[in-house]
């Protein structure tokens, strides 16, 4: 399974770079037709939060936040939360919600997907994890 970012949920719905807009709508269409796609309640409240911050139409938000309803989004509970402490404790705990996504995604994927390098780089070598940082 692939887990997505939030960032990369973001570059999917909004255009802001023409290159990061193509790259994420690419391996979104690749996970989604393998049906290999996993998306977070975390990362679906952050990219609510950022699409707000960006000026975006309620009704745009609320509709991407209803077609990524469909595809069942994964909670996490104590022992992931566990777990981003542990993460947390090695990079620094201002990075929480990336450990947080690390420790979701590694109890139900194989690889992340992500657009942040500066803290995913330094995640990667400590998760079983393969990290994919988009460029």
């Amino acid at each position: 399974m692939t887990y997505f970012d939030t960032d990369v949920l973001i570059h999917l719905l909004v255009p802001q770079d023409p290159i990061k807009h193509k790259l994420a709508r690419n391996v979104f269409d690749y996970a989604f037709d393998a049906k290999k796609m996993l998306i977070s309640f975390l990362a679906l409240q952050e990219a609510i939060f950022v699409l707000y911050r960006l000026g975006q139409p309620m009704e745009k938000i609320e509709k991407a936040v209803s077609k990524f309803l469909e595809y069942q989004p994964v909670g996490y509970d104590t022992t992931e939360m566990r777990r981003a402490v542990v993460l947390g404790k090695q990079i620094g705990f201002q990075h929480i919600n990336d450990c947080l996504h690390t420790a979701i995604a590694e109890r139900h994927c194989n690889e992340l997907y992500t657009f942040n390098k500066s803290d995913f780089r330094r995640i990667a070598p400590l998760s079983k994890l393969k990290v994919v940082v988009l460029e």
